[in-house]
């Protein structure tokens, strides 16, 4: 059994992006990822630690893809950290790690010991229906949202990906106060108030890691947006890279810099994402459906989040 020690922890994250699942944990990833004293993995979701307690194959549409993209070797899981200097911080985000939390606790105070951790919460029914967005726009999603809700715990017990699971991935106060009672360092975001003063909130997360706190970061981006492609095959081609990229790219290459590929081809993708909007009574009936919860959450965080409530 491989454990903590003082022998591999230079080779181990001392962060965790824990999750939640569409709450931003892509966006905190990369924003991180721009602190010269932090050093966060280049593969983002390795999914190591959910992947030591999961149940393989899982039965969801193109599940069979998604399990093809987690680490489930330790050493492989090292490796990620392997470029690595000496930068103070080392991280990794795996948005399901939060979710599994009775098994993921045990498994990474067994590899990593007490690491720092962050959290981040969405208002639970946007953070539902971008799960569903999300799956609209990867084509592995066909029922409407109220019939996928109908169907949720059957699709849990059928093993489908943590993405379908959209009112449980909701619902957050028995993983927070596991977490909180289990490890020393945990820091709590919440997505809202990042995205409406993102320069303040990252000043509150560099200080928590202990790191400088004054620091220039590019918040202009959003990553891993959800949303239904008007133009199927152009999504497909830009985030998927269809063999039709593979003609384009070296012309796009002695034109632009890697920098301002990536910048056109988010641009490009987001402009082709259509959000749609939540029926009102659906909204309105999952809003009761987590009020007690958000009422829970709120005195474990001594936080106000009324306006998760409206």
């Amino acid at each position: 059994m491989n454990t903590f020690s003082k022998n591999n922890q230079n080779h181990l994250p001392n962060l965790l992006v824990a999750g939640v699942a569409k709450s931003g944990t892509s966006s905190l990833h990369q924003y991180l990822s721009q602190h010269s004293e932090i050093f966060m993995s280049k593969r983002k979701e390795p999914r190591f630690i959910t992947s030591q307690v999961m149940d393989f194959p899982m039965g969801g549409p193109k599940d069979r893809k998604v399990e093809s993209w987690y680490i489930k070797d330790f050493e492989s899981y090292k490796n990620l950290f392997s470029e690595a200097k000496d930068e103070s911080i080392r991280g990794e985000s795996s948005a399901d790690t939060f979710y599994f939390y009775e098994k993921t606790i045990p498994v990474i105070k067994q590899y990593l010991g007490d690491p720092k951790i962050i959290i981040i919460l969405r208002n639970p029914v946007s953070r539902a229906f971008s799960a569903y967005q999300h799956l609209r726009r990867d084509e592995r999603e066909h029922l409407s949202f109220e019939e996928a809700l109908e169907v949720e715990y059957q699709r849990i017990r059928d093993n489908y990906e943590l993405i379908y699971h959209y009112k449980a991935v909701s619902m957050y106060a028995d993983a927070l106060t596991a977490f909180l009672d289990n490890f020393s360092h945990v820091k709590v975001v919440i997505n809202e108030e990042l995205s409406d003063n993102p320069h303040e909130n990252l000043k509150e997360i560099f200080n928590f890691l202990g790191v400088e706190s004054e620091v220039e970061v590019n918040t202009a981006t959003r990553y891993n947006l959800s949303g239904i492609p008007r133009f199927r095959y152009l999504h497909e081609m830009l985030f998927e890279g269809k063999k039709f990229m593979d003609y384009t790219r070296p012309v796009a290459r002695f034109f632009f810099s890697a920098k301002t590929r990536k910048k056109i081809s988010r641009t490009l993708m987001e402009k082709n994402l259509q959000r749609t909007h939540i029926n009102e009574h659906t909204k309105i009936e999952l809003i009761e459906y987590f009020r007690e919860d958000i009422q829970r959450t709120e005195k474990i965080l001594n936080r106000n989040l009324s306006h998760w409530l409206s």
